[in-house]
């Protein structure tokens, strides 16, 4: 921290014939539209003001932007500062506040119409589950890298949710995504703003490729640390104690800006007064009522999304109708599959239980005849007492399994079994009835094969 840089001797590169976005003592050519951005400071220091600020002038020249806004205070854009009057064009999509209610799967869909219809919006996350937003975010962001046509600028508030020091497990896919519209978006002509209250949390390889730092009040060690390895990083040219000791004691709306290669300047400066409303929650109170949204000059945008959903829900309808009729279909064909299987089992049984009782026959008339060798002989099973008195003793679907597997000494598979009494090969019970055999010692198991155990 006590690294010390050369006092600021760099010439500011304003261009005095040129639009520029007045950011209040601070004025910023257009260019910064498509350039990368921090906005860094303690909560309540002016940071989402300042944010709002480069909205407003984004407006006046006609640069379309779009607001990732998880905290619910960015549809006071649509209003003028007194929160009575017209503010900006801007539709907000949202579960509170809403032109427009929104869902998790709409970011893409969001990302094609805010390019085709060149307009500003909100997508006001608050009440929308973690998960939901990262997905959201992610869609929209890789749809709108690969689509992009025309200079345009994305505000990230809440940064860190999307951008983590620590990317682990669903993380990746939000990060990717996100990471990719700030290092690559000026490719496609988009800039992009991160918001956020902690330099430390957001992730240190994505806070490098930032073109231009805004920093306000803050006094966490951790935080002042994350600026001067971005001060670092970039070289930057200035007095790096003063700006650091001054940090915790900036006023509201009072910060520096450090933009090294973009502007090549470095300086103090103060916001300008916002001309939209600024939602501050602890100022509103609990008595704040919404004054209803004016939405003529967005209406024809709001139409068409909203019939635009419609139709998408529509697509889903009939994509699932389709969808359930093909599994019905297949549910049919292995039902029928299955069927086929079982009769093809029933038929084979059937022919075994015929082929032994032709082969007890023919055993029977080979001893009436003398034939000495009937050892080789499959010969008709008997039953003897003991398995007599055995059966009497057991019940129901025990019992029945039994007596099938006596009448078939060679063994029965599990399913033969089944199908032969008539129970499900599924069914507890039926499992459990083959169990209590097998303790008893009156079944045995050889592979799937069961055959009974008489003495």
């Amino acid at each position: 921290m006590g690294k010390c840089f050369a006092p600021c001797t760099i010439k500011k590169k304003h261009m005095s014939n040129q639009p520029m976005l007045n950011l209040g003592s601070v004025k910023i050519p257009l260019a910064g539209v498509t350039k990368t951005w921090a906005i860094l400071a303690k909560r309540g220091a002016g940071k989402s003001y300042c944010a709002g600020v480069m909205m407003e002038e984004m407006a006046k020249n006609g640069i379309p932007f779009v607001v990732f806004d998880p905290i619910d205070i960015f549809w006071g854009l649509r209003l003028a500062a007194n929160g009575k009057d017209k503010g900006l064009p801007v539709v907000v999509f949202g579960v509170q506040h809403e032109d427009i209610k929104l869902d998790r799967d709409m970011g893409r869909r969001i990302a094609q119409a805010v390019v085709k219809e060149n307009v500003s919006c909100v997508i006001n996350t608050f009440g929308l589950p973690k998960a939901a937003q990262r997905h959201l975010v992610a869609e929209f962001a890789d749809e709108l890298l690969n689509i992009n046509n025309t200079p345009r600028h994305i505000f990230i508030e809440e940064a860190h949710e999307f951008l983590p020091q620590r990317v682990f497990g669903g993380l990746g896919v939000v990060f990717n995504a996100v990471s990719n519209l700030v290092v690559m978006g000026r490719n496609r002509g988009i800039g992009v703003t991160l918001i956020n209250q902690r330099a430390a949390t957001i992730n240190k390889d994505v806070l490098t490729q930032l073109d231009t730092l805004l920093a306000f009040q803050n006094t966490s060690p951790q935080d002042r640390k994350a600026l001067a390895e971005w001060v670092e990083y970039h070289s930057a040219e200035g007095d790096l104690d003063k700006f650091m000791d001054s940090l915790p004691f900036l006023g509201k709306g009072k910060g520096w800006i450090w933009s090294p290669e973009f502007l090549g300047i470095f300086e103090r400066i103060e916001i300008r007064k916002r001309e939209t409303f600024h939602p501050d929650r602890e100022k509103l109170g609990t008595d704040f009522v919404m004054p209803t949204l004016d939405q003529i000059d967005i209406q024809g945008f709001i139409s068409k999304f909203s019939e635009s959903i419609k139709v998408v829900k529509k697509e889903k309808s009939e994509k699932t109708t389709k969808e359930s009729a093909e599994e019905m279909i297949e549910v049919v064909e292995e039902l029928t599959i299955r069927g086929m299987q079982n009769l093809h089992e029933s038929q084979l049984i059937e022919k075994d239980i015929e082929i032994r009782r032709l082969q007890g026959i023919i055993n029977n008339v080979m001893r009436v005849v003398g034939f000495s060798q009937t050892e080789n002989v499959v010969m008709s099973p008997m039953v003897n007492n003991e398995a007599n008195m055995m059966l009497q003793k057991l019940g129901g679907m025990t019992k029945k399994i039994y007596e099938r597997l006596i009448q078939h000494p060679s063994g029965l598979t599990k399913r033969q079994i089944a199908l032969m009494c008539g129970y499900s090969v599924t069914s507890g019970s039926y499992s459990n009835s083959l169990s209590k055999l097998r303790t008893m010692g009156l079944i045995s198991r050889n592979g799937d094969t069961y055959q009974a155990l008489t003495r």
